[in-house]
């Protein structure tokens, strides 16, 4: 079982620790960093976790700027992609609506990808 950290910014694009690629039965953790408001995690096409969304994170204590979710065991083998929402708290931000912060609506998207294939033992040296 593999561990993967998405890093949600609100001045770039999420990063991903160590990619993106995530096996089932995988704990992928959303974080954010240095962003002080509610963040909703949506997957609008399929989910890959045993948990269905939306994943809630709060900015403002260190406690809530995280959720811990697993790749479900029957995840298909694809790319699934999410967008963060930012809500800054103005009137409809809770849908993205208004999620307006330095005048530029705040969405951050990426994406994951779930495979099948045995994960790379780094330790392992290729024969001669």
């Amino acid at each position: 079982m593999g561990n993967t950290t998405i890093t949600i910014y609100l001045d770039r694009d999420p990063s991903y620790d160590p990619s993106p690629l995530v096996h089932r039965n995988d704990q992928v953790t959303f974080k954010l960093h240095d962003v002080p408001y509610d963040v909703d995690i949506y997957f609008d096409d399929g989910c890959p976790f045993s948990t269905p969304p939306p994943y809630h994170l709060n900015g403002t204590t260190i406690a809530t700027a995280s959720s811990l979710e697993t790749v479900a065991t029957n995840a298909a083998e694809r790319g699934y992609s999410f967008r963060a929402v930012i809500n800054n708290g103005t009137p409809g931000s809770r849908d993205g609506a208004n999620a307006k912060i330095g005048g530029q609506l705040e969405t951050k998207k990426g994406g994951i990808d779930v495979t099948t294939e045995p994960p790379k033992d780094p330790d392992k040296k290729k024969k001669k």
